[in-house]
């Protein structure tokens, strides 16, 4: 072998040498950081929010298996910062530094979350419902459930669709909603159904699974309101049509159900 084959050789040995040295987490967090910023937050799945988060708080370190574990845990990307130090900390691999960057974030989220509610919307009658609802139904696509919240003085929040779930009333739905009322500090729920076919009232077990999820929801003190059926852009409210009787019976507050659905304006 030339001297010159020989100092190629053993340069190729050394880059070799090099790149095994290289930790393979530093790689994939370029990597991460590029995809988000190429394609947006949408194109991370929920563990990779979490990890792309925690980076800022571990700068050398692989955070996969945690950022898993931690959405594994809590169910979603808002479950994991909305859970309090003591239920973070319950989870194996948790230190200190990772779980107080998660709260300090998640106060950070909510804080920012609230400044940019939907202000000077009221859902305080189903006809403002549905004056939103018109807003924004262009974006439904093949949308099959979506969430609205409002606070106690039932101004709009925010809303979200549920749609990744082949049923409804699915338990992973559920939770979710629950998970998410309880970040945001909602009081008041609405959830509307996106049709393939024209209905004029809910079926028995669909009614049945309604009623499950707004005794769920009471636990948190949040109340559902309204479920309005929504088919080819046309929408009707079951409150304001009095087919959520029992609905409003068990709520507790079968007073504001009727001044929801007696309002116009």
């Amino acid at each position: 072998m030339t001297s010159s084959e020989e100092k190629k050789s053993t340069s190729t040995i050394k880059a070799g040498q090099e790149r095994r040295k290289k930790p393979l987490w530093e790689g994939h967090r370029e990597r991460l950081r590029l995809r988000m910023e190429r394609e947006g937050w949408d194109a991370l799945k929920p563990h990779e929010m979490v990890e792309l988060v925690l980076f800022h708080a571990v700068p050398r370190q692989d955070l996969s298996d945690i950022s898993r574990l931690l959405v594994d845990h809590f169910g979603s990307v808002g479950g994991v910062f909305g859970a309090s130090r003591e239920q973070l900390m319950q989870v194996e691999g948790m230190t200190e530094t990772l779980t107080q960057w998660i709260l300090t974030t998640g106060d950070l989220m909510r804080a920012y979350y609230n400044l940019n509610s939907w202000k000077g919307i009221k859902l305080n009658c189903f006809q403002n419902l549905l004056n939103f609802l018109e807003t924004r139904i262009g974006e439904a696509g093949d949308a099959t459930l979506w969430v609205v919240f409002s606070d106690n003085g039932y101004n709009l929040i925010t809303y979200s669709d549920l749609s990744d779930c082949e049923n409804w009333w699915d338990s992973e739905n559920t939770r979710r909603m629950v998970v998410e009322a309880i970040n945001i500090g909602a009081r008041f729920v609405y959830l509307v159904r996106f049709l393939k076919q024209d209905m004029e009232d809910l079926d028995k077990e669909e009614k049945e699974h309604l009623e499950a999820i707004s005794q769920t929801f009471r636990a948190v003190e949040a109340v559902v309101v309204d479920c309005v059926l929504v088919f080819n852009g046309h929408m009707r409210s079951l409150n304001a049509e009095e087919k959520l009787q029992k609905l409003r019976k068990e709520s507790g507050c079968e007073a504001l159900h009727e001044e929801y659905s007696r309002k116009r304006d």
